[in-house]
């Protein structure tokens, strides 16, 4: 199947698996390391704050110099997940939301190039990154073979 008719089914049916999910311009957790990850203006430039609650370690957003957001949304055997990637140079910052067969992951992994250095799942509410992705203003990623599985 060719990579757009893929992402265009995949958003159809992902659309219909998550009837539930809130069509939300904002999403985050607190993650098992206590950090808060809070993505917000999802639908209009996306922005990605990591830190604590009185203070943002790192903050990047659509619009800033050297910053790139990408979204993905994967369909495969027994699964579905979808992300939103802040690229920052060698270093990308993925909230990940996804299940499959045995397994699922929603929270923030960290990437230096194609390798992960951080992956944190979110601690309590493991629904907290369920965003629509169809409505979040980024473009399709043009490296989601890189960025499309949870690590294992």
């Amino acid at each position: 199947m060719k990579p757009h008719v893929k992402t265009l089914a995949g958003l159809a049916l992902f659309s219909c698996l998550s009837a539930t999910a809130l069509a939300a311009d904002t999403a985050g957790c607190t993650l098992e390391n206590g950090k808060t990850l809070s993505l917000t203006d999802l639908g209009t430039a996306p922005a990605y704050r990591y830190g604590t609650k009185d203070k943002a370690e790192l903050s990047l957003a659509a619009g800033q110099k050297d910053i790139q957001v990408y979204k993905g949304l994967v369909m495969f055997s027994g699964g579905v997940a979808s992300y939103i990637r802040f690229a920052n140079g060698q270093y990308s910052y993925v909230a990940y939301d996804g299940m499959g067969k045995g397994w699922a992951f929603t929270g923030l992994i960290v990437y230096k190039k194609d390798k992960v250095i951080m992956s944190k799942s979110c601690k309590n509410d493991k629904n907290a990154l369920d965003f629509d992705v169809s409505t979040v203003q980024a473009p399709e990623d043009p490296e989601m073979d890189t960025f499309e599985f949870a690590p294992s």
